[in-house]
Formats: C-alpha cells, sequence, structure tokens
C-alpha cells in the first residue's frame, strides 16, 4: 500500500476519496529513559532510547493506518500528518 505525506501520487489517478482514517497510539517510557534523557538534555547531545520510541510509533501509527485503510477497501494513504504530543506523568495518575 502507499503511503504518503502528499495529496497526491504521481502517475495515479485518485478514483475515490474516503472519510479520514485516524489512529492513536500511546508508548509509555521507563524511568531509565527518562533519566537517560534529562542527561542529554543537560549535556546536550541525541536520546536514542526516545528516537527509538518515536521510531516505534510511527510505525505503529502506519501499520494501523494500513488496516484501517484496507478494511475500506482503499489502495493509498494519500495526505498522511502525524502529531505527536506529550502526557506528562502526572495527568494520567502516577508520581
Amino acid at each position: 500500500m502507499i503511503v504518503t505525506t502528499t495529496n497526491s501520487i504521481e502517475r495515479r489517478e485518485i478514483s475515490r476519496y474516503n472519510d479520514p482514517i485516524a489512529a492513536n497510539v500511546v508508548i509509555g517510557t521507563t524511568v531509565f529513559s527518562d533519566i537517560g534523557a534529562s542527561y542529554v538534555d543537560f549535556f546536550g547531545g541525541r536520546s536514542t532510547s526516545y528516537e527509538k520510541k518515536m521510531q516505534e510509533m510511527y510505525k505503529r501509527i502506519t501499520e494501523t493506518l494500513k488496516q484501517r485503510a484496507q478494511e475500506i477497501r482503499s489502495d493509498a494513504i494519500i495526505g498522511i500528518s502525524q502529531d505527536i504530543d506529550e502526557i506528562p506523568a502526572k495527568r494520567v495518575g502516577y508520581l
């Protein structure tokens, strides 16, 4: 299945538009990831643990969207957009 952020696909005609589909994914991090990220914030650099989590989220979202598109007999997803937000632990009832 073709998945693209563009609003069209070169050399392909869009024969039908469906209602938008959406997917939500929530992934938690471990305390060790948070500690490592704190060091990265202080000293600079890249947090590979968070980067891996972000890649995992992108993959899960894309796979979920593909499944939903197949259920409505679509053969492509165009104009895909992903928004990632942080939910602080305080807001979900943790210390």
